[in-house]
């Protein structure tokens, strides 16, 4: 009986800490993915203040949620670099958000890296 419990007590931790997790906070930078403008498959994110100081972050396959947040360690800063990769050399598109503003619009082939500021704003990106 214990065993039971056990297995939908895990069971409900695995779900919805699953459905809670794919909320983006949008209290900071957050990635915005277009799922039906990617001719990529999976995409590859390295996340960091500037160019000579990032670290991989993600991966992320259509099909996973199209919101989701920066790492906290760099949700706040002022810039925000981001290295894009993917292996299909088909594009990949998406936005850098900053709250409820998107700020800049990315359409990348094989690699490609952003630096982006809170302050920009791109049109392309709501």
């Amino acid at each position: 009986m214990r065993y039971k419990l056990f297995a939908v007590i895990v069971f409900l931790f695995v779900f919805a800490g699953g459905a809670f997790a794919q909320e983006a906070k949008k209290d900071g930078w957050w990635i915005k993915a277009n799922p039906q403008n990617q001719e990529t498959g999976m995409m590859a994110f390295y996340v960091g203040t500037t160019g000579s100081s990032y670290t991989f972050w993600r991966v992320w396959s259509p099909g996973d949620p199209t919101d989701f947040d920066v790492p906290a360690e760099f949700r706040n800063g002022p810039t925000l670099f981001l290295l894009a990769q993917t292996t299909s050399g088909l594009k990949g598109r998406l936005c850098m958000m900053h709250k409820t503003r998107g700020v800049k619009y990315i359409e990348f082939d094989l690699e490609e890296s952003y630096e982006a500021k809170q302050s920009e704003e791109d049109s392309k990106c709501k």
